[in-house]
């Protein structure tokens, strides 16, 4: 990880031999300095670089100082300015200050003085970066809760996360839609020596091809149509922080080659940029795909799958997890309704369940179960119909009727129970009110009395 304390500077100063030592010093306090001389070579410098504190000296060959703070508001640049001069006057003190200048001081300057300014302006600077970082990771927010889990193969997981979470290994986890993926991800963030810094997500799958660019690198101010400010992009929100790449396997050609690029240069262009952008992140990928039979077919980059795959971690879906159903089946109801309880015939119906989209799934059909319920006692016939399915199956075997029959039976009953209402038994059904139309025909008046 990069060192805190250390800032990216550009220095602007005319008198060669004073700027030489400004940067010699700045150096030797471990900062990174880069030298300019006249308007043009500062103008040019911040094109091609990053930086985060400038010191600018207002009287320059070919202009003022004051040219450079305009083209740093101008470009809306996320760094702050330091005015050097020997010619100091309120009016030029006053438009500095408008323009943006954190502080202004004059020549000759202590370098201990200067040192105090630089880290100042440099926090301010990383503050005003990540007021723009909250803003984009609160969009990609997605709160996580923790991992719950008796099953032995998953605790095989979290233990190989805990070894792996302290080394800066890339992470890739593979596993089915719904698995707990991002979790995990969440896990090997907690568990680093980044947890204080960022953890920003990214479904890559959800994003069109033509803005995924735009999404991980961010944007100029004018790089295409709509763009009318510049944007940070993912990898520059996560600097010092772990970035996660979601459904990786459904990133395009295109963009995978600056992927690949930016891990491992650590840095990138925005779109439309000519400066490179430097970001130091953990990435930690995930997909459902087989990213190794990608590469084979030339789906996937075999050089960005081996960039990725410092630790393959695999998650194994709920089928195989039959112990943990119930016990994260009562962790939700905690969760979304903890006066509920669920009865053993919900519970029995909730095991014997395939669960084709997994702990997802299992969470929002407890959640609608937790809602529709009118009663403390969760039923089996509070689950939607396809959750119940298995069990009408065995129960079809042991009676002789075929599944159309109990279907029609079973819907007899929750129709009795809601006293005919036949909004609210496709709603306890989990079924749209159109299908229990279909499937009891038009209804029938009621005899008056």
């Amino acid at each position: 990880m990069a060192d805190s304390s250390s800032v990216r500077m550009l220095v602007v100063e005319d008198d060669k031999a004073l700027s030489e030592v400004i940067c010699d010093e700045l150096r030797a306090r471990g900062h990174m300095a880069v030298a300019a001389e006249t308007v043009a070579e500062g103008r040019e410098q911040l094109k091609q670089s990053d930086f985060e504190v400038a010191l600018v000296d207002l009287m320059l060959p070919d202009g003022s100082g004051i040219d450079i703070l305009r083209q740093m508001r101008e470009d809306d640049l996320p760094m702050e300015a330091i005015v050097l001069t020997g010619y100091a006057t309120v009016s030029t003190a006053i438009e500095a200050m408008k323009l943006g200048a954190y502080d202004y001081v004059t020549k000759p300057a202590r370098m201990e003085e200067i040192e105090v300014l630089v880290q100042k302006a440099a926090e301010k600077a990383r503050l005003r970066r990540e007021n723009v970082s909250l803003k984009v990771r609160l969009a990609h927010q997605d709160g996580g809760q923790g991992i719950v889990t008796e099953d032995a193969a998953m605790k095989d997981v979290l233990a190989t996360v805990e070894r792996v979470a302290p080394a800066d290994l890339p992470v890739l986890v593979q596993g089915e839609t719904g698995t707990g993926k991002e979790l995990v991800a969440r896990a090997v963030h907690r568990l680093s020596p980044r947890a204080a810094e960022p953890f920003v997500a990214i479904n890559c799958g959800a994003v069109p091809e033509n803005l995924l660019e735009s999404e991980l690198f961010g944007h100029e101010k004018g790089a295409f149509t709509g763009a009318l400010i510049r944007k940070p992009g993912l990898f520059e929100v996560a600097d010092r922080g772990v970035l996660f790449l979601d459904e990786v396997g459904e990133i395009a050609p295109s963009v995978q080659i600056k992927l690949l690029r930016a891990l491992e240069s650590k840095e990138f262009f925005r779109v439309g940029g000519t400066r490179p952008v430097r970001s130091d992140v953990r990435l930690v990928s995930a997909t459902n795909k087989d990213l190794k039979h990608a590469t084979q077919i030339g789906e996937f980059r075999e050089d960005l799958f081996y960039r990725l795959n410092g630790v393959t971690l695999r998650l194994p879906p709920l089928r195989e997890r039959r112990e943990d159903v119930a016990l994260l089946a009562r962790h939700f109801v905690d969760r979304f309704g903890p006066e509920k309880k669920l009865t053993a015939r919900a519970l029995q119906a909730l095991q014997q369940y395939s669960w084709p989209g997994n702990v997802r799934e299992l969470q929002m059909v407890v959640q609608r179960a937790c809602i529709l319920s009118a009663k403390e006692a969760i039923e089996a016939e509070d689950l939607p119909l396809d959750v119940r399915d298995q069990n009408w199956k065995s129960a079809a075997v042991r009676t002789g009727l075929t599944l159309a029959e109990m279907e029609k039976e079973y819907i007899e009953t929750v129709l009795k129970q809601n006293e005919g209402h036949r909004g609210k038994t496709a709603r306890a059904l989990g079924i749209d009110p159109k299908t229990l139309y279909n499937k009891l025909g038009p209804e029938r008046p009621r005899k008056k009395a």
